[in-house]
Parts: C-alpha cells; structure tokens; sequence
C-alpha cells in the first residue's frame, strides 16, 4: 500500500500544533518547525522518510495529541 505522505504531513501539523497551544497557549509556524526539529532532527515533513513521519505520527498519538483526528491515521502508523 502507498502511503500517503500529505496524510501524515497533515497529522504531524494538527499533532504539534495542538501540543504547542496546549504547552505554551499558542502556535507559530516558527515554533512548529522549531519543535518538529527537535523532535525528529528535521524542520519540515517534506525532509523526512516515510519511516520517520510514521514514528512522528504514534509520537504524537501517543502523547494524546491526535485524539481528535484519530480515525484519520492510517494503519501503518
């Protein structure tokens, strides 16, 4: 099955900008790349491998911070 890479782009983006609202109270795309950095050692979702969006995904799903999104994810994640 291919993934679908913007699917995962777009939960990783929902994932830590509901994480950086919760934790700081607000979002920036500055801060989004800052802390998508940090977290993967890569600033944006277009750099990463399939693998990596995939473990940023349970990352975040982990965390409770796709909750809202949960049927969204796809079964590899």
């Amino acid at each position: 099955m291919e993934m679908k890479r913007h699917s995962y782009y777009h939960l990783i983006h929902h994932g830590i900008k509901t994480l950086l609202v919760d934790r700081i109270g607000h979002f920036t795309e500055l801060e989004y790349h800052q802390y998508l950095n940090m977290m993967t050692g890569k600033s944006t979702c277009f750099s990463m491998s399939n693998d990596e969006l995939v473990n940023a995904v349970n990352s975040l799903r982990e965390e409770g911070y796709l909750e809202d999104l949960k049927s969204s994810i796809p079964h590899e994640a």
